[in-house]
């Protein structure tokens, strides 16, 4: 009895060890791919909720491209993209003009006209296209509308939206352009910001040159004696004046003179009017090479029209106060018989200007090797007499009637 209760017991440990076993091997394939799945390359995937799934082909791949296009930078809006690229354009221009206006623009008297970039001598604005064509842009930029400004970056910091570089808070080159009614606009420092379409027209009207018709003051006037009054203030002494001429418009005055002590030492100031007083905004013109240029950078809304066309920088140290053939002509066709009568003279290597004592105007003139002299009715005609044979305007020697 003893022997099968043995028996029994011992069955139903070997029973109860199989099970155990088979729910312990069942437990380990589960987890990791047998040797042989491994082999033939078949794997056991456990699923459980919230974890992995299967996919198709297609949503895998679908998957894959999403994270790709995740890792691209995201495109801007068009508008966007299109203010970038103006931005750098108009940098690209207003640099390369900026560069050509500082080599070239004294000699070819570049200039702000009504608040854009003028050559006076080509008689045109200046383009992107002659930037290209110089050699100062690189070709290909879309440039379709753009303008290049000559202002003072001050000016334009005025306005609402504009963001001016400090390289660029002075009298220097902008290019704008129009886009979505306002303005671009950006130096050779970078963009500059954008302003509406009126700002834009108000700050190039602080640039306006037109002020009136320009001409020639009488010295009959009584504003040609208060003109050279304030040229006396300014020198701080009442000397009396050999005036050339008086030319202006509504706005400002240029004045060509000498002191009565010193015929030879030609001045030249430009004055502007401000409600009925004159002061001196431009001393000492005869110094300038290229007055042009050197008067637009401090006086911009000058109308250049108002100076005369002879460069007195181009004549220093060529006039004399005398000129001893000229005299001598005088005294040769009996237009004198004394040095005293003659109480004006000025002349340069080869014309003379005389105004003698009784009133009379007389000129002179080197043909050769000899000198001629005659009589003149006005000043006027003593221009003309020069121009005939020389070609050249000698108003700077002829005293104003």
């Amino acid at each position: 009895m003893k022997n099968k209760n043995w028996r029994f017991l011992c069955l139903l440990l070997s029973l109860m060890f199989c099970v155990s076993g088979c729910n312990f091997g069942g437990s380990s394939q589960t987890d990791t791919p047998s040797a042989q799945e491994k082999e033939n390359g078949q794997t056991t995937e456990i699923i459980v909720p919230g974890g992995k799934e299967d996919k198709t082909e297609e949503e895998e791949d679908k998957e894959k491209t999403e994270e790709k296009d995740d890792k691209k930078p995201q495109s801007k809006p068009f508008w966007q993209s299109e203010t970038s690229m103006h931005y750098e354009n108009l940098t690209a221009v207003a640099a390369a003009a900026q560069q050509d206006y500082r080599i070239n623009g004294p000699k070819r008297g570049w200039m702000s006209k009504n608040g854009k970039l003028y050559g006076y001598y080509d008689g045109c604005y200046i383009t992107p296209a002659m930037l290209v064509k110089e050699g100062y842009l690189q070709s290909g930029l879309n440039t379709t509308g753009y303008e290049i400004l000559l202002i003072d970056g001050d000016d334009l910091a005025r306005y609402d939206g504009a963001n001016v570089p400090s390289g660029g808070r002075k009298f220097c080159v902008f290019a704008a352009v129009k886009q979505n009614n306002k303005y671009l606009l950006a130096c050779a420092d970078g963009k500059a910001g954008q302003i509406s379409q009126s700002d834009y027209t108000a700050l190039l009207a602080r640039y306006n040159q037109s002020h009136g018709t320009v001409g020639r003051l009488s010295s009959a006037s009584a504003e040609y004696g208060r003109i050279l009054n304030y040229i006396g203030l300014y020198e701080g002494k009442f000397e009396n004046l050999f005036v050339r001429e008086i030319r202006k418009d509504n706005k400002y005055a240029s004045v060509t003179f000498s002191t009565a002590s010193n015929s030879a030492n030609i001045k030249q100031y430009i004055l502007k009017n401000d409600d009925g007083f004159w002061e001196v905004v431009y001393p000492n013109v005869q110094m300038d090479a290229y007055p042009i240029n050197a008067i637009n950078k401090l006086v911009p809304d000058f109308n250049v029209e108002v100076l005369p066309k002879y460069n007195l920088a181009a004549w220093r140290n060529m006039v004399k106060t005398e000129q001893g053939g000229a005299v001598a002509a005088l005294f040769s066709n009996h237009l004198i018989s004394s040095k005293s009568e003659i109480a004006y003279q000025c002349a340069t290597a080869s014309c003379a200007y005389f105004r003698l004592s009784d009133g009379s105007r007389c000129v002179a003139y080197m043909n050769g090797e000899y000198w001629t002299a005659t009589r003149v009715d006005s000043d006027i005609a003593a221009k003309n007499y020069f121009m005939e044979r020389t070609g050249v305007d000698y108003s700077f020697i002829i005293l104003d009637d």
